[in-house]
């Protein structure tokens, strides 16, 4: 079964937790399927310069060396500039989205059945219209414009700290109009299946699509060799741990919250990619006067992430937009007890769950007194709960094998 996967987190250079969901389902699908990679247009957007294009089809000839065929016209459309005009239009009348659909088309032509590993934008709603193709969607993330208006959105973005209010709404009207053609779209050829990694993701109006709902359970799932990085030795630092330090993240709530714990001396470590124009976040930290309490180690990984990880007192994780968290359970696995807002997606997997503090989302000085407690606190994570839940989120390959099963049972029908 020759299976289409329409996705830009393969490619993106940036990666995130959504991106590693997608890798381990590559990891295991290649063996069931012969794929077919089709890069979505954010692929072809993020290349500003010559060092992102030699990127880019460095991990493209990557990809090909690990067996995965890429859409015939990849390295032609690599070399075709978007200028500001085209970028704008697109969200009016979709003539990128619809360019790509008809440069693929004859690679579209030979696949079975579409699917999005990790959908954030509708270019697989336009390729299965163009095509005619069946396919199906898995939804990793909390796509914000399709659970809030214009209005609110901006709002949000400007009270995380992302963008001015001004600034934002008029993309945002153009946002919402842009989602809201792409949903009529997929109301009039939905998707075989909407599956979602939890409850939260599936929520809204992709959730009233006519057409089949999934919950994955578990939904994602971490490496269960890291609690091997254990340690009851803790040294006096509160961690920050994420694949981008950026304020949908919590960035800006970091500071604030440093600010109320100023008294108490606690330091704070930070991993992840923090995004290059970084004055803004250190001029607040001077401002706040915790600039010396913040360390910035950059992105870690592996063995020297779990046992910086691991040496923490408490991770604190104050982020806007999650649906599972991975950071979290990986910080539980290691030990290490978490502070973090209740959002939705965070509050459906880790409510009640030993060693998981939640706080209402924007209370920094609920945020700061939960630090300072545990802080203050000799913490045990050996609950018997929580281990259930570790074992229970083990293993990539129960996380894949629905997946793969929802394409066999959709995919096998929609080719008779």
């Amino acid at each position: 079964m020759r299976v289409g996967l329409v996705t830009f987190s393969l490619m993106n250079l940036r990666e995130g937790g959504a991106e590693r969901h997608v890798r381990e389902f590559v990891n295991i699908a290649k063996t069931r399927f012969e794929l077919v990679l089709f890069p979505t247009l954010n692929t072809y957007l993020q290349v500003e310069n010559e060092e992102d294009k030699n990127a880019l089809i460095k991990r493209a000839q990557e990809l090909e060396k690990e067996g995965i065929t890429l859409a015939s016209e990849f390295y032609s459309l690599v070399d075709r500039s978007i200028t500001r005009k085209e970028r704008l239009l697109n969200f009016v009348d979709f003539r990128l989205l619809r360019e790509l659909s008809k440069a693929y088309y004859s690679d579209l032509n030979k696949i079975d059945f579409l699917f999005s590993p990790n959908f954030i934008s509708p270019d697989v709603v336009l390729m299965a219209s163009h095509s005619g193709k069946g396919y199906g969607i898995l939804i990793n993330g909390y796509i914000a414009p399709l659970h809030m208006d214009p209005l609110l959105y901006s709002i949000y973005k400007f009270r995380i700290g992302q963008e001015s209010f001004l600034s934002s709404l008029p993309k945002n009207l153009l946002i919402s109009n842009y989602w809201a053609k792409a949903i009529k779209i997929m109301k009039n050829n939905p998707p075989k299946f909407v599956a979602g990694v939890n409850r939260v993701a599936i929520e809204g109006v992709i959730g009233k699509l006519p057409t089949n709902h999934v919950i994955l359970d578990p939904g994602f799932a971490i490496d269960p060799s890291i609690v091997k990085y254990r340690s009851e030795a803790k040294d006096n630092y509160a961690i920050f741990a994420a694949a981008r330090v950026e304020p949908s993240k919590g960035m800006l709530d970091l500071l604030r919250i440093m600010k109320l714990l100023k008294s108490a001396d606690v330091k704070l470590k930070i991993m992840g990619r923090l995004k290059s124009d970084s004055s803004n976040f250190y001029r607040l930290a001077e401002r706040y006067g915790v600039r010396d309490k913040i360390e910035y180690l950059g992105f870690l990984s592996g063995e020297e992430k779990y046992k910086v990880m691991s040496s923490a007192r408490v991770m604190v994780y104050p982020s806007h937009d999650d649906t599972n968290a991975l950071v979290v359970m990986e910080s539980l696995a290691v030990g290490t007890p978490v502070v973090t807002y209740a959002i939705p997606g965070i509050k459906y997997v880790y409510d009640g769950v030993p060693g998981v503090t939640l706080v209402k989302e924007f209370n920094y000085d609920g945020m700061a007194k939960e630090i300072n407690k545990i802080m203050h606190t000799q913490y045990s994570l050996n609950d018997e709960k929580l281990q259930k839940l570790l074992s229970h989120h083990s293993s990539w390959a129960k996380v894949v094998e629905q997946e793969v099963n929802l394409i066999l049972k959709y995919g096998i029908k929609d080719m008779k």
